[in-house]
């Protein structure tokens, strides 16, 4: 009888129940208490670093597809929350188990499925340990909240202008505690002083960001100033003198706001997000209603007058208003695909002049760094939108006449693609046999220090120790030259051969399904106005093949 074990963690950490400890205090448990299966190999699953509030977790669903397959008999694990934190998840988890005649056993809780009163029993406990953790969760809120309407920074992503440090105080009963406290970033501060101006002097969120464009005004993470985030500091509060206006602003907002204002310091926010799971089990942040959002005066004082903020946010909320001029759209092929050869910004779709012949309006590409930058970062020329289209779908009709060699071609590289992988195991093994061996020698030069006596053996032995690490050295660097060489990923054969096979009856498709196949086929596409050259690159091209095409 086969018997699988899965070990979870959700931190790389050292601490608590190990994943090695886990899955040793399986295989005891198994040993000792379940001699009757008659184990005689065990299946190891070990997802480290992966939350159990959902079940995509890379091991975990290997291991419920090797069930499908009835790849083993029995399912070990050391807790039920290793499995899943969540009730549902666990219940549709358990349900395959039996669906495939596998038993389950957790050996913490001790219950095992085989039979009638474990199974009964592992459903309940599964319920009380969910309620248990909510309750908690919801008394870690009540607390934040509780403390974020003091005007304390609770973390989260820092403003600009700002940088949060670790500080340590001391309580009333003088207990050790430690808080996070936001300090100024005087130059930072200076940017957040300009982009409320200029917005003040331009009315217009796209001119801002053109300003910034042409100023080389980075973010804090030293990226271009878009008008997304440009519209997040003209509304965050953090900057503003707060007074009772703005408190009064904000509460009509639904904003719940507490402390007392007093015209010199700045606002935190709390409570504006929540986390939630998308559809493919992926942790995403939405926004709250504003009605749950917190506001509290805090310890750091304001820099933007309140009289300015508050008709910045008029400004902003008149424009919000405003209808769009969109324009006549176009169904252009590139979108998305197409970027600027000189600066590898996207290209967007301009409007150009009628033609005087047809009285159409011809459209074009233009580099969007060259557009909110008026070509103060980038001047590449614009690209007739028509012409480029007509390349793109020629170089796919090619593809698909070039069929056969162009699969061999990819089926070669799928091979070279799982020696990359295999190096990369072995990178990791050899990796940590050099750590290893390090250690050794570390070990051996303090027993050198100790006793003397046998120095010529120890000396010896540390001559021969690096002589291996040396070797492993040396094959570490041909995984080197081999990563550099080729592309990790394997492309899907059959699923290129059936998108080519569309490629060659391109002129009767429409515009949305050949844009299907670009951004299916095509990984990059590149336009150098100078050289009036556009270059085109095929979904997984290495630096060995590259399945490339330049056209004049």
């Amino acid at each position: 009888m086969k018997a699988a074990i899965y070990s979870r963690k959700s931190k790389f950490t050292g601490k608590g129940e190990s994943i090695e400890n886990q899955v040793q205090m399986c295989k005891d448990y198994a040993q000792n208490q379940l001699k009757d299966k008659n184990i005689t190999e065990f299946l190891i699953y070990e997802d480290e670093g992966f939350s159990g509030g959902n079940t995509n977790r890379p091991e975990f669903q290997r291991l419920m597809e090797d069930a499908m397959i009835k790849k083993f008999d029995v399912l070990i694990c050391y807790r039920l929350d290793r499995i899943s934190r969540n009730v549902a998840d666990f219940s549709s988890t358990l349900e395959i188990l039996q669906k495939y005649d596998i038993d389950f056993v957790s050996i913490r809780e001790q219950f095992d499925t085989s039979t009638p009163m474990g199974r009964a029993m592992m459903y309940v406990a599964s319920v009380f340990a969910q309620l248990e953790r909510e309750t908690i969760a919801e008394r870690v809120r009540d607390n934040m909240l509780e403390l974020a309407k003091t005007g304390r920074w609770l973390g989260g992503v820092t403003p600009i202008g700002y940088k949060s440090n670790p500080v340590t105080y001391y309580d009333t009963e003088m207990n050790e505690k430690k808080m996070v406290k936001l300090t100024q970033v005087p130059e930072e501060l200076k940017t957040v002083k300009l982009i409320y101006n200029k917005y003040l002097e331009f009315k217009s969120l796209s001119k801002v960001e053109t300003y910034c464009l042409q100023n080389n005004i980075k973010t804090k993470r030293g990226s271009d100033f878009n008008k997304a985030n440009i519209r997040l500091v003209l509304n965050n509060p953090v900057y503003v003198k707060a007074t009772d206006e703005i408190l009064e602003y904000l509460e009509s907002k639904g904003i719940t706001c507490c402390g007392i204002p007093d015209g010199e310091h700045g606002l935190l926010t709390y409570n504006k997000q929540k986390t939630i799971y998308g559809d493919n089990g992926k942790v995403v942040r939405v926004n709250r209603d504003t009605k749950e959002w917190i506001a509290a005066v805090s310890s750091q004082k304001g820099i933007i007058e309140a009289s300015d903020w508050l008709k910045v946010q008029k400004i902003l909320t008149e424009n919000k208003d405003k209808v769009p001029n969109l324009g006549k759209t176009h169904n252009a092929l590139l979108t998305g695909v197409l970027r600027c050869a000189k600066c590898g910004s996207t290209m967007q779709i301009n409007h150009g002049h009628q033609s005087r012949k047809t009285g159409e309006t011809i459209y074009y590409y233009a580099c969007s760094m060259k557009k909110y930058s008026k070509s103060v970062r980038c001047n590449n020329k614009n690209a007739k939108v028509a012409e480029l289209d007509l390349v793109v779908k020629n170089y796919l009709k090619k593809l698909a006449m070039n069929k056969k060699v162009l699969l061999a071609k990819l089926s070669e590289q799928n091979r070279k693609s799982k020696e990359f992988n295999n190096s990369m195991n072995r990178e990791e093994t050899l990796k940590k046999s050099i750590a290893e061996k390090e250690k050794q020698i570390e070990n051996l030069i303090n027993k050198l220090a100790i006793d003397d006596e046998i120095s010529d053996l120890i000396i010896n032995k540390i001559k021969s120790i690096k002589n291996e690490i040396s070797e492993l050295k040396k094959e570490l660097v041909n995984i080197d030259t081999i990563k550099s060489q080729f592309n990790e990923t394997e492309v899907n054969l059959s699923f290129i051969s059936m998108l080519l096979d569309r490629c060659s009856i391109i002129d009767t498709l429409t515009d949305d399904e050949i844009k299907q196949l670009i951004y299916a086929l095509i990984d990059k596409i590149t336009w150098d106005g100078e050289k009036y050259e556009i270059e085109i690159n095929f979904i997984g091209s290495n630096k060995e093949n590259d399945e490339e095409y330049k056209k004049k």
